[in-house]
């Protein structure tokens, strides 16, 4: 489970499990990628291919 679900402070009654906005501190720590470019799925075909970058530049 995310740490983002975790809550260590009281919330209202029935949102114990929804995810809480992220810190500043957290927000700077947390991964990310520097260029969409860097996303690989092995075993596409071309035309997977072909689509999958469609979508990202859509």
């Amino acid at each position: 489970m995310s740490n983002a679900a975790n809550h260590d402070e009281a919330v209202p009654h029935g949102t114990t499990l929804l995810a809480r906005d992220l810190t500043p501190s957290e927000l700077r720590s947390a991964p990310s990628l520097a260029s969409v470019d860097a996303l690989v799925i092995e075993d596409l075909s071309a035309d997977e291919d072909d689509a999958f970058a469609a979508a990202l530049d859509s």
